[in-house]
């Protein structure tokens, strides 16, 4: 949760909390916010034929000078909350999180998503061929000088069909390009990792290679360390760019069996991978 100075502001809250809509059209309900933040449902077929899941995403807008957060949000604010159970026809839904940016504001470290950002998920029907409706329950925050909670009820009805292909299907198919990759997909190559503890406390090292476009600002998010994310690594770049040696320093010592899940980003590029558990520590 945020310090005071990002606090939720519960009087707003009470002005935002509870906004319904059902479907403007079969493939997207209208967008339910305000000129701060707002967020509609959108799927990738008119109809459901026999497939047994189904294309959709939450799609969500910022105003200027607001943004939103990624599934770790670091310091301050609150990720996305997606409840499906008013759902009929649908067991769950997987997000796929498209690459954050950092974002400091006093030293706190934020992992966000500004202007607009679509979070493709993949909605596992209980049964094929037959009219769903789709209802999400959504907590998010948005924040600028303030954080604000929004909360927003989203709703679809699709009938069975014939799995007509929606016009929004092309946005979610775009979205899922944000989404972090293998890093062979982007083209790097994780030369070495280790974490090594000297009197400052642990560091995670990262060598990296790109195979083909040199590296411009290279930046690391950890996750497993903590409840936040640590700091912007120390880069260090050779080779023309090629070669890149990120150096983290971590809040506390990783546990041992737990894995860390390392995502990469650097320009329009970005990929996921982890430092596996029961890696050998060093010492400096």
């Amino acid at each position: 949760m945020a310090p005071a100075r990002f606090c939720l502001v519960a009087a707003l809250s009470a002005a935002l909390a509870s906004w319904t809509f059902d479907n403007a059209r079969a493939a997207a309900t209208d967008w339910v916010g305000d000129g701060h933040a707002a967020v509609r449902l959108i799927t990738a077929t008119e109809n459901l034929a026999t497939a047994s899941a189904l294309d959709a995403a939450l799609e969500f807008r910022f105003g200027n000078g607001w943004h939103g957060y990624w599934r770790t949000p670091g310091d301050a604010g609150v990720a996305p909350d997606i409840d499906w159970s008013g759902s009929d026809n649908v067991a769950g839904g997987e997000v796929a999180w498209p690459a954050p940016h950092r974002l400091v504001i006093e030293e706190l470290q934020n992992s966000v998503y500004e202007k607009q950002v679509a979070l493709p998920i993949k909605l596992s029907l209980k049964h094929t061929g037959l009219a769903t409706k789709i209802r999400a329950m959504i907590a998010y925050a948005a924040c600028s000088d303030v954080c604000v909670p929004y909360q927003a009820e989203l709703s679809l009805s699709l009938p069975a069909g014939n799995g007509t292909i929606s016009a929004e299907a092309s946005l979610i198919e775009q979205a899922r390009r944000y989404v972090p990759g293998t890093t062979r997909a982007a083209g790097i190559e994780v030369v070495a990792m280790h974490i090594e503890s000297n009197t400052s406390g642990p560091r995670l090292v990262v060598d990296l290679r790109s195979e083909n476009t040199p590296f411009v600002r290279p930046d690391l998010f950890v996750e497993g360390v903590g409840s936040g994310i640590p700091a912007a690594p120390e880069v260090d770049l050779g080779d023309g760019g090629k070669a890149a040696r990120l150096t983290v320093r971590l809040p506390a010592q990783p546990k041992a069996e737990r894995p860390l899940t390392l995502t990469l980003t650097d320009g329009e590029r970005a990929a996921e991978f982890e430092f596996p558990a029961n890696t050998p520590r060093s010492k400096r």
